[in-house]
């Protein structure tokens, strides 16, 4: 059984991947922000993830999905005639090769709708801590194309990095998935449309989030967010904050006044190093990539940042950039950490938005004397 934490699970899969896994983890995680127990399932073959969402997928229940996505009642029927045809009733992969025979579907079809679950599922449980039980008994033969591939980390990591810049874009008008929204007394009475009305006087209950109600109507939670912007905009709703801050723990309450570093490096001995150096003095938040980094941006109040310059995927200069973009970021302090000195690496530094620049390995003092110039600490240096 693997234990995870709030931005790690990142680097759990691209584990598994590097050794190939084939079969099924059962992904058990609890909500921060009202400690609820969720369960998920991901597929691998082969160390692509095939399949991600609340069940473990059979022909039935696959094709169940495909339908209802693709409003293909026609499916039923084929499904009943592959159930004659294929040679392993327990293979999805020949239900599927029947369906593109007979044009009902093609593979690219298939592969958007999974990808795009798997995403949404992945997005979800990010923020999360939890445990993975892994399965390698349980074996499914789901795979897409004639050479049987899946998701790789780095299609799935990119997605879900473009579509955190989507919802820092959003905010704080929209804050998260997990916002709640409120009526606005009086709001009803400018409101025409009988569709939003009806939506706002049934789904927006003060207790439902984005991502409940999403869920609810079968969509996708950030494009529901965009309708909820309009929302917004016109003065229907707005959002209860503590429909989506995390619940604290004593350990954390009892340094509530400390400043929230999040430090980003793909290193866990440089982590390791960083979080014991000033945990005294500030709380410290831990990602390995850009994806999980930034969505501890849009979750916690982050006052400084240490950046790593050489990251997998997306590197550090590339992700300074990107946050640089999003007005809630460009004055949040950035500091460049890297194993390279000189004043080229400087100057690249410096313009890709970074405030200040330290070479590894980082004295501790150092590192405490910047910090304390760009967020002062309660206790002094």
């Amino acid at each position: 059984m693997l234990q995870f934490q709030p931005g790690d699970l990142g680097g759990v899969i691209t584990e598994l991947q590097g050794q190939s896994f084939c079969g099924t983890a059962h992904v058990d995680v609890v909500e921060n922000f009202n400690d609820r127990r969720q369960h998920r399932f991901l597929i691998f073959h082969q160390g692509d993830i095939t399949y991600g969402g609340d069940y473990i997928p059979n022909p039935n229940n696959f094709s169940t999905a495909l339908a209802n996505h693709f409003k293909l009642p026609l499916i039923r029927e084929a499904f009943q005639l592959a159930k004659k045809k294929v040679n392993d009733q327990t293979s999805i992969r020949q239900y599927l090769e029947l369906y593109i025979q007979l044009n009902l579907l093609s593979w690219q079809d298939i592969e958007t709708f999974i990808r795009n679950n798997i995403v949404l599922m992945l997005e979800r449980v990010f923020s999360c801590s939890g445990k993975i039980e892994l399965n390698p008994s349980s074996i499914c033969d789901l795979s897409y194309g004639a050479d049987r591939h899946g998701f790789t980390w780095n299609q799935l990591n990119h997605d879900l990095m473009q579509r955190r810049q989507v919802w820092a874009s959003l905010a704080p008008a929209v804050p998260s998935m997990d916002a709640i929204p409120r009526h606005i007394d009086g709001a009803q009475l400018t409101i025409t449309d009988p569709w939003i009305q009806q939506h706002l006087e049934h789904l927006v209950d003060g207790r439902r989030s984005i991502f409940d109600i999403a869920q609810h109507l079968g969509r996708d939670p950030l494009e529901l967010a965009h309708t909820y912007l309009h929302f917004v905009q016109m003065g229907w709703i707005n959002f209860s904050q503590a429909g989506y801050v995390p619940t604290l723990k004593k350990a954390v309450v009892a340094k509530s006044t400390f400043p929230t570093v999040l430090s980003v490096d793909d290193s866990r001995v440089v982590q390791t190093m960083i979080k014991r150096n000033i945990c005294d003095r500030y709380n410290v938040l831990l990602a390995g990539n850009a994806v999980d980094a930034l969505n501890l941006l849009n979750t916690h109040n982050v006052q400084l940042m240490l950046l790593d310059v050489t990251m997998p995927d997306i590197d550090g200069l590339e992700f300074c950039r990107t946050i640089r973009s999003i007005n809630k970021f460009r004055n949040l302090p950035v500091i460049m950490l890297t194993a390279k000195d000189g004043m080229f690496n400087k100057i690249k530094g410096q313009m890709a938005g970074s405030t200040h620049y330290l070479t590894k390995p980082v004295d501790r003092q150092k590192l405490l004397d910047v910090l304390q110039r760009y967020i002062p600490s309660p206790i002094p240096a």
